[in-house]
């Protein structure tokens, strides 16, 4: 069952995407003390990914999603890479050798920078349409929405990994 972010207002956004970092850091690192988080983080789970790099790769897909919205919220000209709607399309080849501490910093602070790129936005920064590469275009609140569900997405990912490869 896919999410209906259909109704998000950007206030409702600002809302999850503040939510993310300690949702992320609660299923990832439940417990401060506890030795094994690191090893457990980094096994792979049944999709081939561990639960750092799906936690990873939303960050990156932050980022990305980010740019986008900045390029659109000030009616910058584009093209957007096809990466902004299209998940398929962000690939992260770097692996992630970072310690759940750094990805959960990571988290912290794409989380935020989105949520403050969106209470940045004036009226008119909802209204312009920048074109993606290969076609179509995508407005500010069209980035928002996938910010949203990129959060969303990879968080129950990562518990679904985490569920399977914990003892």
């Amino acid at each position: 069952m896919s999410l209906d972010l259909s109704a998000l207002t950007p206030n409702d956004a600002v809302a999850a995407l503040r939510s993310y970092p300690r949702r992320f850091r609660s299923a990832l690192a439940p417990i401060d003390d506890d030795e094994s988080i690191e090893e457990t983080a980094h096994q792979m789970g049944p999709d081939g990914r561990s639960a750092v790099e799906i936690a990873a790769d939303a960050s990156r897909s932050w980022t990305v999603l980010l740019q986008g919205l900045r390029t659109a919220a000030r009616g910058g000209s584009g093209p957007l890479h096809r990466g902004v709607l299209d998940a398929g399309e962000r690939t992260f080849d770097a692996p992630v050798n970072e310690s759940v501490a750094s990805v959960l910093d990571q988290i912290d602070d794409g989380a935020e920078a989105l949520a403050a790129e969106i209470t940045s936005i004036d009226r008119d920064g909802w209204q312009h349409e920048v074109p993606v590469t290969g076609g179509g275009s995508v407005k500010a609140m069209d980035l928002v929405r996938e910010a949203v569900r990129v959060g969303h997405d990879d968080l129950v990912a990562m518990e679904r990994t985490l569920a399977a490869v914990r003892p």
